[in-house]
């Protein structure tokens, strides 16, 4: 009897992995659906919206607007008059095919990853008339740009704790052949002091035909994008770009560039031109390696995501403290290397005492 439990557990759990692949795949063809020409509408886009558990208005008390983008609104509520938060993304364009389109990639690409621990959990659609709300995780730490904006410094485990969660839900997204293409630190979000990436608006599958216009916030944009003169599509080395910015920001607790006021064409011209913001002194030197690493102009030169987690490990592991000194510091270590001391140590002997 014990051994027939144990078969039918065993069973039960191929059964679910086996569901679960198939699920994957079927997400994974949905997203690159395209057009049935004799109904106008995408394919299987009916079939897609069953597949997920819709929600009415009625269903949330609505508390506070917590984002406001270009394309949604973001709301706190909670469900049904319990203390569980929701957070209700209500997409601004009116419903017509290419929305459906733009909203179907969105919610497969996110189910696609969600079973990841820093990556934000989608429960459900709201469908009226005009247009679509999505139903999300809440994370009670707001965002990771504001985070960084209330806080004067971070202590280095904090650091290394968040560049290694943002560069876990990375390598997730980068194995399963998804491009983020909009990471930036108001698209990554905290809860519970756990990183949440976020936002999958902009996001596509590997080889995906789509837009190639710029778009996004210019500091963590990669400069290959940047550049008029030469056509490119945003890749899985893109999004590392923006990962190195982001891994400054931790360092610094400030904008790139003071970008917010900033003429957004001089920082272009000067991100084309090879600036880089300055390092941070009291930082770990192969954090700083890293994250220069990542910000390479050439894409080719930038790391993969899994190099940057198994850098990242290397020096939790080493629990390194070989931080880059101040300018200050440095002039004083070189004063004292300079100076003569000799070791004399007559007044330390015992009979002295």
């Amino acid at each position: 009897m014990k051994f027939k439990k144990i078969v039918l557990k065993a069973f039960k759990r191929v059964q679910e992995k086996l569901k679960n692949r198939l699920l994957t795949k079927t997400l994974k063809q949905a997203v690159s659906c395209e057009r049935n020409p004799e109904s106008g509408r995408l394919v299987n886009i009916d079939l897609l919206l069953k597949d997920y558990r819709h929600y009415g208005h009625q269903d949330f008390e609505i508390l506070s607007e917590i984002g406001n983008g270009g394309s949604a609104a973001v709301y706190a509520a909670y469900w049904k008059k319990t203390p569980t938060k929701f957070a209700i993304k209500k997409i601004k364009k009116i419903i017509d095919i290419s929305t459906e389109k733009d909203i179907i990639n969105e919610i497969n690409l996110m189910k696609i990853v969600e079973f990841h621990p820093n990556i934000i959990t989608f429960w459900g659609v709201i469908k009226s008339e005009m247009n679509y709300s999505l139903v999300l995780e809440y994370a009670d730490g707001g965002t990771l740009g504001k985070y960084l904006e209330n806080t004067i410094t971070l202590k280095s485990e904090v650091q290394l704790k968040f560049a290694k969660e943002i560069a876990s839900a990375i390598l997730c997204l980068h194995a399963n052949d998804i491009i983020h293409r909009d990471i930036h630190p108001n698209n990554i979000l905290i809860h519970e002091l756990t990183i949440k990436l976020a936002d999958f608006g902009r996001s596509c599958l590997q080889g995906s035909d789509v837009d190639t216009g710029v778009f996004g916030v210019i500091p963590y944009v990669d400069p290959k994008m940047l550049d008029p003169k030469i056509p490119y599509n945003l890749s899985k080395k893109s999004d590392i770009y923006s990962m190195g910015v982001i891994f400054w920001q931790l360092t610094s607790c400030s904008s790139p560039f003071n970008f917010e006021k900033r003429d957004y064409t001089s920082i272009t011209l000067d991100i084309l031109n090879g600036a880089r913001e300055e390092s941070i002194s009291n930082t770990n030197v192969k954090f700083i390696k890293l994250y220069q690493q990542c910000w390479r102009h050439e894409p080719d030169e930038r790391p993969d995501a899994d190099q940057v987690v198994l850098e990242l490990n290397k020096i939790d592991s080493e629990n390194n403290f070989d931080f880059e000194k101040s300018e200050n510091e440095i002039k004083i270590t070189k004063e004292l290397k300079s100076e003569e001391i000799k070791d004399d140590f007559s007044d330390c002997h015992l009979l002295n005492y």
